[in-house]
């Protein structure tokens, strides 16, 4: 019972023959081979870029692979593959993503330094009109002065509402069985681990009950990064609830262990409350923000950070992941509605290692890369276009 997660936009751009999933028989038939060949009876359809109204930008020279590629199609994606999901058997999920609203072209002394990603998103970017709109929704450091780009805080409930819209405003008109919300994010890490989330509100609902600024005072940091993810909680149950009008399934993306990780913070998951209230249909673990699920490319690598109490990137703090998935996630969800999946974007495909993890109490399947499958010959080369435009 495993997911494919199908990063369209990436297919679109980098993808080759079938693997372009340019057509809709061409989704057709990669569909009947995801159900053949991984196993998949459910898919993730990642929402483009350019359908989010925002700004793309490229330096001179270059331009933005990602809007090319979504100029050139002439079908709807949102309308058709639904149906052609439930025609292969497949559960469809709309999949957006909420911490990840993107950033201005830095100028070109920071960029020779400093980006996403040298192959393809170092001369080009991309930033929703949500937060040029509302800047002070990014969270900001203690300071007051230095904000996290693509990064909105959960606190302000304009901005919960604002993504609540936006996401039933692309859904309500399909087709879709479900709405998976991904918090991975392709926005720049964090220095430290605490370094973001005293935006006003949290600071305001941290002093009430606490008596303490913890911008200012030596405060309880893990009631800080409870308060934060409580914010998050909010979203996921309003959320929760804007959807049950129409009968759609939600599920969470998340990074495994118990706090958000790189690139965000040590933001506290409070995925146990997800699950026990009911709140999530379905539940992705192991997510990876700091390396590209298509091609395996890293992002940001010169920005790792630091101080974060649990980390996938190193191992901080979690137990291997078998005895994490046995220990703590599988009795977790034993009981519930919940269905428990692993992230394995970032894996090679190993038999035995998927054996194991396939037979431990909860675990309903794995999630795999569309993209990494259907185009094998661009993982080989490691093929990436920077965007350049050539004369």
């Amino acid at each position: 019972m495993n997911v494919v997660s199908v990063s369209w936009g990436d297919h679109l751009t980098f993808g080759q023959g079938d693997g372009r999933l340019d057509t809709p028989d061409k989704v057709a038939r990669r569909m009947r081979a995801w159900r053949d060949e991984l196993g998949a009876v459910a898919l993730h359809w990642r929402l483009l870029r350019a359908r989010i109204p925002g700004r793309f930008s490229a330096a001179r020279g270059f331009r933005h692979p990602s809007l090319a590629a979504a100029r050139a199609i002439e079908w709807d994606d949102l309308a058709l593959v639904p149906d052609l999901a439930h025609d292969a058997g497949f559960e469809a999920w709309l999949y957006v993503s909420l911490f990840d609203e993107g950033w201005p072209l830095p100028p070109p002394r920071v960029r020779a330094i400093s980006h996403h990603n040298a192959m393809h998103w170092q001369h080009v970017a991309w930033q929703s009109d949500l937060t040029r709109a509302h800047p002070e929704w990014l969270v900001v450091d203690r300071s007051g002065r230095r904000r996290q780009w693509g990064v909105v805080s959960c606190a302000y409930p304009e901005a919960r509402r604002a993504f609540i819209d936006r996401w039933l405003a692309f859904l309500e008109p399909t087709r879709f069985d479900g709405l998976f919300v991904c918090l991975r994010s392709q926005s720049r890490p964090a220095d430290h681990g605490d370094q973001f989330g005293y935006n006003a509100p949290c600071r305001k609902a941290f002093r009430e009950r606490y008596g303490l600024d913890p911008a200012t005072d030596d405060v309880d940091v893990r009631a800080w990064r409870d308060l934060l993810g409580e914010y998050l909680t909010l979203l996921i149950g309003e959320l929760r609830e804007a959807l049950a009008g129409s009968g759609r399934r939600l599920g969470v993306g998340v990074a495994r262990g118990d706090v958000a990780g790189p690139p965000i913070g040590n933001m506290t998951l409070q995925w146990r409350d997800w699950v026990r209230r009911g709140l999530v249909d379905q539940l992705v673990v192991a997510q990876n923000s700091s390396q590209c699920p298509s091609m395996w490319h890293q992002l940001w690598p010169m920005h790792r950070g630091v101080g974060y109490v649990q980390n996938y990137l190193d191992g901080t703090g979690l137990p291997p992941l078998a005895e994490h998935l046995r220990a703590g996630y599988g009795p977790c969800v034993a009981g519930t509605a919940t269905r428990l999946y692993v992230a394995r974007q970032w894996d090679a495909r190993c038999p035995e290692t998927e054996q194991e993890l396939r037979a431990i109490p909860g675990v309903s399947g794995f999630v795999f890369s569309s993209f990494r499958h259907d185009n094998p010959e661009a993982v080989a080369r490691g093929d990436w276009t920077a965007g350049r435009i050539e004369h």
